[in-house]
């Protein structure tokens, strides 16, 4: 039963498919130590995140591991069908992309960067994406051990736990445990690791993967995940090295499917359907206009009231249904970390001319026009024309944060004038929070007493 497929996506861009639809019945089928298209056996499991370790020594039992891992990275990354939230809504939240159209007070937390360590929405949050990674590096071990042609699904999967590290360092504060989830429920308890050493981490897996596979698309989807890890360190040089020989038209996508809640995609049911998460425009003071703008990227749709019966509802028609996939990594992040390297370069009209190929390419292949920027001239001006253009390209795929801390951290601007700042639109005013807080529940582990620092 082949149920994750490589194929090609619309236009020219082509790319890896990946998707919950094989997590959510890989996992169910590992829960029974069953490989097979049973759908009696599917319907009758109590418990799919319990998993005998045993199931997982044959090749088929591997194979399964490997689309439950994978199933539970998109989960992880993009939520469900509006029971859990995932680090693409939690972050965008955070930070200018979305603002809160709910009630839940937790959400509130996150949206008014002002976030307890005790929320509890957020702990479900972070526990999703520490299992995704953990599976991941089982999935590997498993597939090494017992698939009969292993090196692209390994490469995949040492990519994609690159890729939860990434986002540890980029969306949470610094000091973050890393424990093992193993596949029988049970915790062993890990090291707390600072910034650098959780993207060193990231880069680790990353070279484990371009080791094991020669498929072009798993070298891309590495590339460009180290590329971005090196962003964050702040070696721009070899970012842009690393992406080179990453085609523009490149795309690697969680697909999403209507078969069970699990597998939809949660960025479209909390935006669109239940209406909690509405597409913010200049929120803030400081944040972009992303509605306002008439960009082709973001384009948003007036929907309602939201489920606060108050806030107006904006729905992103990037996500048109619970189905839609989503962009992990693509060629379009490539030339954009490439232009970045020239602007830290020196090399300012190079980078201006960089992002205006990537807008002829758009209306070559996209479907939509772009007009042509100009460059500003100074310094200041071209740093926020790059992060502006990063924010409108890969809008709602969980780089926001990432790319605010780092004007921040590594070109000095204020907090204060990068965050949703001032008088909050629910009452009261935005905290001060420029990351998000490991739980205090992982204060269970004994190597973990609390965040190292909240720094950017």
């Amino acid at each position: 039963m082949t149920i994750a497929t490589k194929g090609y996506r619309a236009m020219t861009r082509t790319g890896y498919r990946r998707g919950v639809l094989a997590g959510a019945v890989a996992l169910g089928l590992l829960a029974l130590g069953v490989v097979g298209c049973s759908t009696t056996s599917i319907l009758n499991v109590t418990d799919p995140d319990i998993i005998n370790p045993g199931d997982v020594s044959t090749p088929d039992g591997a194979v399964a591991l490997y689309n439950g891992a994978i199933g539970q990275f998109a989960y992880a990354n993009a939520g469900n069908a509006g029971g859990t939230e995932g680090q693409i809504l939690v972050s965008g939240m955070f930070t200018d992309e979305y603002h809160l159209s709910g009630t839940f007070p937790t959400r509130l937390e996150y949206d008014q960067r002002a976030i307890s360590d005790k929320n509890g929405t957020l702990e479900g949050v972070f526990r999703d994406l520490q299992r995704a990674r953990s599976y991941l590096e089982h999935a590997a071990v498993a597939l090494e051990a017992s698939a009969p042609t292993p090196g692209s699904r390994v490469g995949e999967v040492f990519s994609l736990a690159g890729y939860t590290y990434i986002t540890m360092a980029e969306n949470y504060c610094e000091g973050v445990p890393i424990s093992d989830y193993a596949l029988d429920g049970t915790i062993t308890y890990g090291p707390t690791l600072n910034r650098a050493d959780i993207l060193a981490r990231a880069l680790a897996d990353f070279d484990s993967s371009d080791a094991v596979t020669s498929d072009a698309d798993i070298a891309n989807l590495a590339a460009v995940g180290r590329a971005r890890a090196l962003v964050d360190e702040g070696n721009f040089a070899q970012a842009a090295a690393a992406v080179t020989a990453v085609p523009t038209n490149f795309q690697y996508v969680n697909t999403h499917s209507t078969n069970s809640g699990f597998e939809q995609n949660g960025v479209y049911v909390f935006n669109w359907q239940s209406g909690r998460w509405s597409v913010s425009d200049n929120e803030g003071v400081n944040g972009l206009d992303y509605r306002s703008a008439g960009d082709p990227r973001v384009v948003t749709t007036d929907a309602g009231p939201g489920f606060d019966g108050n806030s107006e509802l904006y729905g992103l028609n990037k996500y048109a249904g619970p189905s839609s996939s989503i962009v992990v990594a693509d060629g379009i992040e490539a030339r954009l970390i490439e232009a970045e390297a020239m602007l830290q370069n020196g090399d300012g009209p190079g980078m201006v001319n960089a992002l205006n190929a990537l807008r002829a390419d758009a209306a070559d292949n996209g479907g939509f026009n772009l007009p042509a920027l100009t460059d500003p001239g100074t310094t200041d001006g071209r740093v926020d024309m790059l992060f502006r253009e990063r924010a409108f390209w890969l809008f709602a795929t969980g780089h926001r944060l990432g790319d605010m801390r780092r004007l921040v951290r590594q070109y000095g601007r204020s907090a204060d004038a990068v965050f949703p700042s001032g008088p909050y639109f629910k009452g009261g005013n935005y905290g001060t929070d420029v990351n998000l807080p490991v739980p205090f529940a992982e204060q269970n582990n004994p190597n973990f007493t609390g965040c190292l620092n909240r720094d950017p």
